[in-house]
């Protein structure tokens, strides 16, 4: 929403104005846009990491005062984990605790890294691409002295970044030692450390839960949370499932909005209203994003091959769409994953051609049953977006989204929908200007 720097004539009509914002807000999820919102604030701090060696991270657990008062001054501990969906599901959480009044401490990890302190956001600027374990040693140093200046009760909220069984067991039962995990669902992906199947993935992440810790489960599969509920509960943890209504059920997302009820229940808070469930399942559900050309979604955000293909069904009714499927070197799992997705694609008539860019792209081509254009690593953005608009038929973007190249396509199609938006709105002042008709 934005609203214009204009004053109220009245009180009742700035209340009235109050009122409508309310209304039109329920249920939106914040998005933090970093940067020239905080400079009337005075400048926002970055922080860096990246930079401290693996041995710092093992010498501030084993041994480090500095982490255990850091641990120590929150009333509350809550993990994020999980295959999809926990980023935003760590920003509900930060919401919500924020705006009944607690001290917050939020670690997003995903696609913009950030740290949400009491609702003011601070960039993490990583000395490279990939998520580090020790950036964490960082957070300490910077923020530790800082959570004991508010007299309210403390909440940590943090997205466990680990990719495979033993880093996610680290910063499970090392760094943060958790009141409850929030497990938001299993999905294939980071198959080449967690697993191959997703019943291995479900093991991998059972097995990082530590003794006598409680884990909210949004997975929907009965088979793998019963799989889930007896590793844990033989490791001395509990576990629930999070109950999906029949309403919402086969909605994106839908067991990760409801898995935040779930938690506040289980720290013994009031859950959300229901209203603000139904808004945010509403506001998430994928929409073509109409741009200068036609018809795009940008699903490598979700970036596992059943998401996606959730997305692709929420979203098409009978008609082929045009894959961009993005490859990143140090994600070869995903890439068979999305070469695998492909050739079922082709295999039920639902695309016809490819496209497809980044790492291993060669290999990629090679090995699916479905006609390829590949995309060098220094073509611009745009003009890949303009091929693939020509092609008439709705685009996906799939696979990867954490690069140069991606964050350059984003651009690309920010300045796309600006200029249809801009045609569009033209044509509307063209047609009211038109001299209406007397007959």
């Amino acid at each position: 929403m934005a609203h214009s720097g204009q004053r109220y004539p009245s009180e009742a009509d700035a209340r009235a104005a109050i009122e409508r914002f309310e209304e039109l807000g329920v249920g939106a999820l914040p998005v933090y846009n970093v940067g020239s919102e905080y400079e009337w604030r005075g400048p926002t701090e970055a922080v860096e990491v990246g930079r401290p060696s693996i041995t710092g991270l093992l010498k501030e657990l084993t041994r480090g005062r500095r982490h255990r008062d850091f641990l120590a001054q929150f009333d509350t501990r809550i993990i994020v984990s999980g295959s999809r969906g926990k980023s935003s599901t760590v920003r509900r959480l930060d919401d919500v605790f924020n705006r009944r009044g607690y001290d917050t401490f939020t670690k997003i990890t995903g696609n913009y890294p950030v740290i949400i302190r009491n609702g003011r956001v601070h960039p993490i600027e990583r000395q490279g691409p990939r998520t580090t374990l020790y950036e964490n040693v960082n957070v300490i140093r910077e923020f530790g002295p800082r959570i004991g200046e508010f007299d309210s009760k403390a909440v940590g909220i943090f997205e466990n970044q680990a990719i495979s069984e033993y880093t996610t067991r680290i910063v499970n039962q090392r760094f943060i030692q958790p009141d409850v995990i929030l497990m938001t669902n299993v999905r294939q992906d980071h198959n080449d450390t967690l697993g191959k199947r997703r019943q291995d993935i479900a093991r991998s992440l059972s097995r990082s839960v530590p003794a006598g810790t409680h884990v909210v489960n949004g997975e929907q599969h009965p088979a793998l949370h019963e799989y889930m509920r007896e590793e844990i509960e033989a490791r001395g943890g509990t576990i629930e499932q999070v109950e999906v209504p029949a309403r919402h059920r086969g909605l994106l997302g839908a067991e990760t909005v409801h898995a935040v009820n779930t938690a506040l229940q289980a720290v013994g808070e009031t859950p959300v209203p229901a209203a603000e469930l139904n808004a945010f399942i509403e506001q998430i559900q994928p929409e073509w994003v109409h741009l200068e050309g036609g018809r795009l979604f940008n699903a490598a955000e979700v970036n596992d091959v059943e998401s996606t293909e959730m997305v692709r069904r929420s979203l098409v009714d009978g008609e082929n769409i045009l894959p961009f499927v993005y490859l990143r070197f140090d994600r070869r799992g995903r890439t068979a994953s999305f070469a695998d997705y492909i050739d079922l694609l082709a295999e039920r008539d639902c695309i016809d051609h490819v496209h497809v860019g980044g790492a291993d792209t060669g290999t990629f081509a090679r090995n699916v049953d479905v006609s390829v254009t590949v995309h060098e690593d220094d073509e611009d953005a745009a003009t890949v977006l303009k091929e693939l608009l020509t092609a008439d038929q709705p685009v996906m973007l799939m696979g990867n989204t954490v690069d140069a190249f991606m964050r350059a396509m984003e651009d690309a199609i920010a300045d796309r929908v600006v200029a249809y938006r801009d045609r569009e709105r033209a044509d509307r002042t063209r047609r009211s200007d038109l001299p209406s008709m007397q007959f």
